[in-house]
């Protein structure tokens, strides 16, 4: 019966999502990931738990608890090292300084505006902190929250709307990946100071310290063993030799970093950056599609079941509605002035400026990594979900108003 009623979730988790974005015709509006996070949220105690609770109670046990857990903890690796895969220095360089006055404005904007909200939500809903973290690591947190950009969810925004092979596309997933970047070293050294509360300043020398060494030993040996003896193979047609190095190299530096006392997410990704580029592309194309679709919806399952949506909570309440406005605020107003004042229209500014504001995929990734290091409460948690959750659903819509003026504005100069 346990292995009867997993299989009905899993079945429900992958098919259900895929069936609603088909029939309604959804992938028109919002891109799939949104539609898989909503299921998963709805499979959850804020729908299902409140519609059909013995339903909910026995079919979500802690079999299928347990077993959802171990996948997601699977998929949520692979993500972040395919998330590191994505980063490209060669191709930061290749967009000159404007791009970096940008991709800069488009980070610490947003970050300090949600930093500053966190602040006033801390001293309003202390309640909103999590269990080992203090006000100002929570309003840390809150601001990495509003800084980020998902670049797989705005990769596929850009391919729904025909705009990939663009100049907006291109800086957008350019200045997207520089958001990932920027984003894990920023949660890294909140994760280091969190945790140096409790061991004290030589326990944050240690952690500092065991991630240096690490870094050190991915560019010094790890890199150059890929290139002498992973690249060859995958040349030569082996490329399932390749793929299963990488990840088990993913693997063992999340290992590393979860050992010294970070997430192991942050090991993937650094796995993922320090890929040689020539394996990057062939990599992607064999694990992206089939952790997105297969994989990270059991993660979006774990995460419906730790949110509570409850809208008469005034924690709730504050929480989403001040890290929504100043989130939007921060990312489409820093990216967009700051593109402007390097010689942009504003209708591409303001443009560049939504799409940044794509959070999805990693804003669900980077709440789990701060709930599950008690730096933000269960309550937040669910709050800055519905956030992330809003800020993705608006991108679309809301650049397609703006294609117009901008697709106009560049055929007028073609004529000229």
């Amino acid at each position: 019966m346990r292995d009867l009623n997993f299989l009905l979730l899993a079945f429900t988790i992958i098919a259900l999502p895929y069936l609603l974005a088909q029939l309604l015709k959804l992938h028109n509006v919002i891109p799939l990931v949104v539609i898989q996070i909503l299921v998963g949220i709805a499979l959850g105690p804020s729908l299902l738990g409140r519609v059909a609770p013995h339903f909910f109670l026995a079919c979500i046990d802690g079999n299928s608890i347990s077993t959802l857990s171990g996948i997601a903890s699977i998929a949520v690796l692979i993500f972040g090292f395919i998330t590191g895969l994505h980063t490209d220095h060669a191709a930061f360089e290749q967009h000159g300084r404007s791009f970096f006055a940008i991709a800069t404005a488009s980070v610490l904007v947003p970050l300090c505006l949600g930093t500053a909200g966190g602040l006033l939500i801390g001293a309003r809903h202390p309640e909103a902190i999590g269990a080992v973290s203090n006000p100002y690591a929570f309003a840390a947190g809150t601001g990495i929250c509003a800084a980020v950009t998902a670049l797989p969810v705005l990769g596929a925004i850009l391919r729904e709307m025909n705009l990939l092979g663009g100049k907006l596309a291109t800086q957008a997933l350019a200045i997207a990946a520089f958001n990932d970047a920027a984003l894990w070293i920023l949660l890294s050294v909140l994760l280091a100071q969190v945790n140096g509360v409790d061991n004290g300043n030589f326990g944050i020398l240690i952690m500092l310290g065991g991630l240096v060494l690490h870094l050190v030993f991915m560019i010094k040996v790890v890199q150059p063993i890929f290139i002498r003896f992973v690249l060859p193979r995958a040349v030569n047609g082996k490329g399932e030799t390749a793929l299963a190095a990488a990840c088990a190299c993913a693997i063992g530096s999340g290992l590393v970093t979860q050992a010294i006392g970070l997430h192991y997410i942050f090991g993937a990704f650094l796995a993922g950056v320090i890929m040689p580029r020539e394996l990057k592309q062939s990599i992607l194309a064999r694990l992206e599609t089939a952790t997105v679709s297969v994989l990270m919806p059991f993660f979006f399952a774990i995460t419906g079941l730790r949110t509570l949506i409850d809208l008469s909570s005034p924690l709730f309440a504050e929480v989403l509605l001040i890290t929504l406005v100043l989130s939007i605020v921060g990312k489409v107003g820093g990216t967009a002035i700051s593109s402007v004042m390097t010689g942009a229209a504003w209708s591409s500014a303001l443009c560049l400026g939504l799409l940044m504001q794509t959070k999805g995929l990693m804003e669900i990734v980077v709440l789990t990594v701060l709930l599950e290091k008690g730096i933000i409460s269960q309550a937040a948690f669910s709050a800055l979900t519905v956030m992330a959750i809003i800020s993705t659903v608006i991108v679309m819509p809301l650049a397609r108003l703006l294609l117009p003026s901008i697709k106009g504005r560049i055929a007028l100069r073609a004529a000229e």
